[in-house]
């Protein structure tokens, strides 16, 4: 970049060219310039940079590094030292990263203490900074230092890499572990009365500075520090990062959390349990958690948690499914203040209500503005959320090759709270012993659609049941089995569309065009792929737009939909294809129920986002 504007007529009397871009000027600062001279040439093209251009413009790390080669060949002058405030910008209320990086440097050089570079824009800094200068022990200040500057070299990741991970634990183990445990409590209870104060709209008492919770260097240093509270293994360290993160998830007014990535610390931290207590800690934040970059955190964690213990992902959203207090009724009761207490209820036909009671007796609800009454309400929205979402999981499980163990799926299905008021709504297959029936759970027994009992034992195998390949006289007699007991099905079963492969596809060969030439709605046509279970992959401009797929680990099958973008707001459909280890799978070799339920699937997308036929193939 050059400044010749500026330099012309400004600093004359020290002959700098008439133009001099920023390496000529550090190069100059270092070989040609005694101290005076720098701290002239340095306040002139401050003041001047600052008239000019935005203060990015300012190369305060390279003349950072000038500085301090002069102080190495002859010590702090004065003069050295006003070149340092000059570029020091701790009083700015805003500043970045790299800048502040600098004025952690200058805070060093001109005051001492821990040669780190911790922000002291924030209360955690200066606690930290704080306790390091404190220590008295030479070697345990020494491992104290080691440990929180490889926290500091943590990175914006939100899981720390193989290598980092093995040497945080080499650095903790080297602190004596009680100080450690303590330390921690210490800074992470801090922490979570900055986000309390926070939220409840005060600010620190001494400080100015732009700032919601940490600085940015900070942030990723607590983030570590939260990272490392697994090593030592304390229980009581791993119970204070619950009601830490449900600080750090909480939105602030309009805005989003405080804290995403120190929740997700927390997350992390939590997997290192046992893995059932894992899972149902983790599980319970992952449903309350609408931020979609902490969700996709989240559900990282989780899939390498199971990766760990060799569950498979679909079994794995069986275990973390919260079962929100619900009783073996599908109710759950929460006290609202001193008189109220919210009722919530599944009833058997699938619908929710909620009632309120006062001294165990119905009564009229609080008033809305009510704080408690607004908990107990977003507690039955994140309910009925939680129906949507496991819904359309046991819907999908109609494509599940495998079939669940008997004894997994009465734990998992038919004894749990929430998903049980689902299952007990479908009909379900048994096989025993090589025998297949079809059953329905009534009131605690198993039976067909005439009322038998039917059989099952530990070493029954359960399916979810499909009219395709069924008798008609079957599928009559389980319609009538549930219009007479006004039985409402989660979702479509009995009454489900089949789909075939037409003669049309069959003479195409290896895609189906049944869809093809169809514009719909984009946000629309986003959204419910993403709700029914697929993966949208965004493609360059000059190619495909978008190519949702759907991956079916059991069959080992790839579903691939194209679309193209038509214009800003719309999307035209195209074929559909299969491919079975990297290659396309002829129609007729695809299993009739993957394809029957996707081209329904494919046929749910164009009703919902709305579509106009372009041209019929005839």
């Amino acid at each position: 970049m050059q400044f010749t504007d500026f330099w012309i007529g400004k600093i004359q009397a020290d002959k700098l060219p008439e133009a001099l871009d920023t390496a000529g000027l550090i190069k100059y600062l270092l070989v040609y310039t005694s101290d005076e001279q720098c701290f002239h040439i340095l306040f002139q093209w401050h003041e001047t940079t600052l008239k000019r251009t935005n203060e990015w413009w300012f190369p305060r790390q390279e003349i950072l590094n000038v500085i301090q080669e002069k102080i190495g060949r002859k010590g702090l002058t004065n003069t050295l030292r006003l070149c340092l405030e000059l570029l020091d910008t701790t009083e700015k209320r805003i500043v970045s990263v790299a800048a502040d990086k600098v004025n952690i440097q200058i805070d060093i050089i001109l005051h001492g203490g821990p040669e780190l570079i911790i922000s002291r824009r924030d209360s955690l800094g200066i606690l930290v900074v704080e306790f390091l200068s404190n220590i008295r022990s030479t070697r345990q200040r020494e491992c104290w230092t080691a440990f929180i500057d490889h926290c500091l070299n943590a990175g914006d990741s939100s899981a720390p890499n193989r290598k980092w991970w093995k040497r945080a634990k080499e650095l903790v183990g080297r602190i004596n572990a009680d100080h450690f445990v303590l330390k921690l409590k210490d800074w992470i209870s801090f922490c979570q009365g900055l986000l309390m104060k926070q939220h409840a709209g005060r600010t620190y008492s001494f400080i100015d500075y732009y700032i919601d919770f940490l600085s940015a260097i900070n942030h990723n240093l607590l983030k570590a520090i939260i990272w490392c509270s697994a090593i030592p293994n304390d229980k009581d360290l791993l119970d204070m990062l619950e009601p830490y993160a449900v600080w750090a998830y909480k939105k602030k007014g309009t805005g989003g959390p405080l804290s995403v990535k120190t929740g997700t610390a927390c997350i992390y931290a939590l997997s290192f349990l046992p893995f059932r207590e894992a899972l149902t800690r983790i599980s319970r934040f992952r449903s309350v958690i609408r931020h979609s970059g902490a969700v996709k955190s989240i559900d990282k964690i989780l899939h390498d948690l199971a990766e760990q213990h060799n569950i498979p992902p679909y079994e794995l959203e069986e275990y973390i499914v919260p079962d929100f207090g619900l009783d073996d009724k599908g109710t759950v009761r929460m006290p609202i203040g001193p008189d109220f207490t919210g009722v919530y209820t599944i009833s058997n036909t699938g619908k929710s209500s909620i009632s309120w009671e006062r001294d165990g007796k119905p009564a009229k609800g609080p008033q809305s503005s009510f704080a408690p009454g607004q908990e107990f309400k977003r507690l039955a929205k994140n309910i009925d959320q939680a129906l949507v979402d496991n819904s359309a999981r046991i819907e999908r499980a109609f494509m599940r090759m495998t079939p669940w163990p008997y004894k997994h799926w009465k734990t998992y299905y038919l004894d749990h709270p929430l998903v049980k008021t689902l299952a007990t709504r479908l009909i379900w297959n048994f096989l025993t012993n090589g025998v297949q029936t079809a059953g329905y759970c009534l009131n605690g027994h198993i039976i067909d659609y005439k009322g038998r009992q039917v059989t099952v034992s530990e070493e029954t195998a359960v399916s979810l049941w499909h009219p395709m390949n069924e008798a008609a006289k079957t599928v009559k007699g389980w319609r009538e089995f549930l219009t007479q007991r006004h039985i409402d099905q989660p979702f479509k079963q009995v009454n489900r569309e089949v789909y075939t492969v037409n003669n049309e596809e069959l003479a195409d060969g290896f895609y189906s065009s049944r869809f093809a030439s169809q514009v719909l709605n984009k946000q629309k046509f986003k959204n419910v792929i993403t709700q029914r279970g697929w993966t949208l992959r965004q493609k360059a401009a000059h190619n495909w737009a978008y190519i949702p797929y759907m991956v079916l680990s059991d069959w080992d099958i790839r579903v691939n939909f194209f679309a193209d973008r038509k214009e800003e707001e719309t999307v035209l459909t195209d074929m559909v294809n299969f491919y079975k280890e990297g290659e396309p799978l002829p129609l007729r070799d695809v299993p009739a129920l993957i394809f029957s339920e996707t081209i329904r699937d494919i046929s749910y997308f164009i009703t919902t986002a709305g579509s106009t036929e372009l041209h019929n193939r005839s």
